[in-house]
């Protein structure tokens, strides 16, 4: 056993259950669809990075809860104004944010662009909504921090063509809520927002949505929000999104292309930002009205896929103790007490979160795993540190960065979704994954970006204006030094590091910042003042009939002579 940070795990791994790929050869990693339990008493995982992001629609639900709290019923709004939508307990939306126009000016999308790597502004096209006419869209209220939700974005890019056309669909969504145990009158509060652009092409047949259940039974307390999705049927594991007639199937996404995306906010964006996404450059400009411009730019990356399951009766002893200090929550979805794991096939989802559990978990997948991924695909996507509600953040450095700290981008399996670690003058960063691509022979390269604002940096280290200057690290799970090659600059308030081609399974990323002691200014030159020049005199000496006269500053006469 090798320590890796706060966990330990054995470096030779050997998959328990030859995961099967569930797409055919000449289908995409996009496409994937989730493996089936090869039988009763197994657990599965499933880490397919952009599950969190795409598998729900727009949704507002209203709780009422009875009088010992418990969950009584769900309506799912239209709006704040709809009957039975009276904000008595709790309130939670997942609103999918739609193109800004007359109606919707905040919390929308203000533009699309895209380059190409000769910086040429390539041509957007609009091409709509999908779906049209979702079942739960609903409409915002900005006085009360409510954004709209509808459909995602429709786009073309000719210049952009990928393995399915050129269609283009952008998913960008703010998750909210509202609890009266805060304040009868609360506003909502934003708990992230995540965006991502997926290559698509439209598929017509017999599909389904995603939405947020109004069953009461699927929230074992208030404080759950997620519930089970309804109208999912196992084919649209393929669709990026689907309606119950389309599905928006998923292509890799062109490299060589760098996609930005445009917002203006009126729910404000604090701390971190984190994604899958390469040279990524952000902007955050607060408008005089109070709202944000938040911009971003970058090129898709590809990201490991996970894809596995294992016999309860062989599964490692790490596994099993992590899951068994788990809450069960009531529900099947977890593994309760009264039906015997013995009796189900449970599916683990990692695809709820990048945190020191999560970590964890996929750490003490790895036995499981071995050395390669079930998929590669492409990904450019953008979240927001989950906070709910949390306030670490706030403190006066992070106020000398106006509350937007920076962007934490790598292609690791998992990551933290956070800030690097803090710690004996190096800032740590922990990531993990297979050692090799789903080929089995491609060696995976590792890519970790940092854009940290300077004022944030300056504050931490407590740095003066002068330039900082930075090394950057990478220690494998042996303590041994990783290869990589390493970029930092720091440009226009942001200081920005970069550390490309390091390998895996856990390694750590060390960052350590640094800046020459200021230099005392050299003092001015101080002036010489020179002496007047003497006044000379003259004085006449005489020797009998002889005299002469003598010029000097301290005029003698010579010998024989005497002043006259």
């Amino acid at each position: 056993m090798k320590r890796i940070g706060k966990f330990s795990v054995l470096l030779i791994a050997v998959a328990l259950v030859s995961p099967a790929l569930a797409h055919g050869a000449d289908s995409y990693d996009e496409q994937h669809l989730a493996s089936p339990a090869p039988a009763k008493n197994f657990q599965g995982y499933l880490l397919q990075d952009s599950a969190e992001i795409t598998r729900f629609n727009s949704g507002f639900i209203s709780f009422k809860v009875n009088a010992a709290q418990g969950v009584e019923s769900i309506t799912a709004c239209s709006s704040l104004g709809q009957s039975g939508c009276e904000f008595t307990s709790k309130q939670f939306y997942r609103a999918v944010l739609p193109k800004c126009d007359a109606v919707n000016t905040v919390d929308c999308i203000t533009n699309v662009y895209a380059k190409n790597d000769d910086g040429k502004e390539l041509a957007i096209q609009p091409a709509g909504i999908f779906a049209d006419k979702g079942k739960y869209d609903f409409q915002g209220d900005p006085s009360q921090n409510l954004p709209t939700g509808g459909g995602a974005i429709l786009v073309k890019i000719p210049e952009a063509p990928h393995a399915g056309g050129d269609l283009y669909l952008i998913k960008s969504e703010m998750v909210g809520v509202r609890d009266t145990g805060n304040s009868p009158t609360a506003k909502f509060l934003m708990q992230r927002m995540q965006t991502g652009i997926f290559a698509v092409a439209i598929e017509k047949g017999t599909f389904g949505f995603m939405a947020m259940s109004t069953d009461p039974k699927q929230y074992p307390t208030t404080d759950w929000l997620i519930g089970a999705p309804v109208g999912n049927p196992p084919e649209t594991g393929k669709c990026v999104m689907s309606s119950a007639t389309e599905c928006a199937k998923g292509y890799p996404l062109p490299q060589n292309v760098a996609f930005g995306l445009q917002f203006r906010m009126n729910n404000q964006l604090n701390g971190w930002l984190h994604g899958r996404m390469k040279a990524p450059s952000i902007t955050l400009v607060k408008e005089a009205a109070g709202t944000q411009l938040l911009s971003v730019q970058a090129n898709a990356i590809k990201v490991p896929l996970i894809d596995v399951w294992v016999n309860n009766d062989v599964m490692p002893a790490g596994l099993k103790d992590y899951y068994a200090a788990l809450p069960k929550w009531g529900s099947t979805t977890f593994g309760t007490k009264d039906q015997p794991l013995s009796e189900i096939a449970l599916r683990r989802d990692g695809n709820d979160g990048n945190n020191a559990n999560t970590m964890k978990e996929f750490v003490n997948w790895l036995p499981v795993i071995g050395d390669k991924a079930q998929g590669m695909p492409t990904a450019w996507m953008l979240k927001t540190m989950i906070s709910f509600g949390d306030t670490k953040n706030e403190s006066p450095c992070f106020a000398k960065s106006n509350g937007f700290a920076g962007v934490v981008s790598t292609n690791a399996a998992q990551y933290l979704d956070g800030p690097p670690t803090y710690k004996d003058g190096t800032l740590d960063y922990k990531v993990a994954s297979t050692h090799y691509e789903a080929d089995g022979t491609t060696v995976f390269k590792g890519t970790y970006e940092l854009i940290m604002s300077s004022a944030l940096a300056r504050c931490i280290y407590k740095f003066t204006a002068a330039p900082i200057s930075a090394t950057v690290s990478i220690t494998s799970e042996n303590g041994e030094a990783n290869a990589a090659t390493t970029v930092i600059n720091e440009k226009n308030g942001w200081l920005k590091l970069g550390a490309y081609g390091f390998t895996f399974s856990s390694p750590t990323v060390r960052v350590k910042l640094t800046q020459e002691a200021a230099q005392a200014p050299t003092p001015s030159p101080v002036a010489t003042v020179k002496p007047a020049a003497a006044k000379k005199v003259t004085i006449t000496c005489i020797k009998g009939k002889t005299s002469k006269k003598v010029t000097a500053v301290n005029p003698k006469c010579p010998t024989g002579y005497k002043k006259k």
